[in-house]
């Protein structure tokens, strides 16, 4: 089912998200596992180990 519903979220955008997100996965609710999963890989597609290391531990 198409909702017409479209918006391209930059890769700064998506990593604070997934920030926001990680910050509350205890509590997220089921709806948005996947969208969390998906946004997490994504992410480290994008970054060295090293670089994903830095920000997932926020250092």
């Amino acid at each position: 089912m198409s909702s017409g519903y479209e918006y391209a979220f930059s890769l700064e955008e998506i990593k604070r998200l997934l920030l926001l997100l990680r910050k509350h996965e205890q509590e997220l609710p089921q709806e948005l596992r996947r969208l969390f999963a998906f946004l997490e890989s994504r992410v480290y597609d994008t970054m060295t180990i090293e670089e994903a290391e830095r920000f997932f531990n926020g250092t």
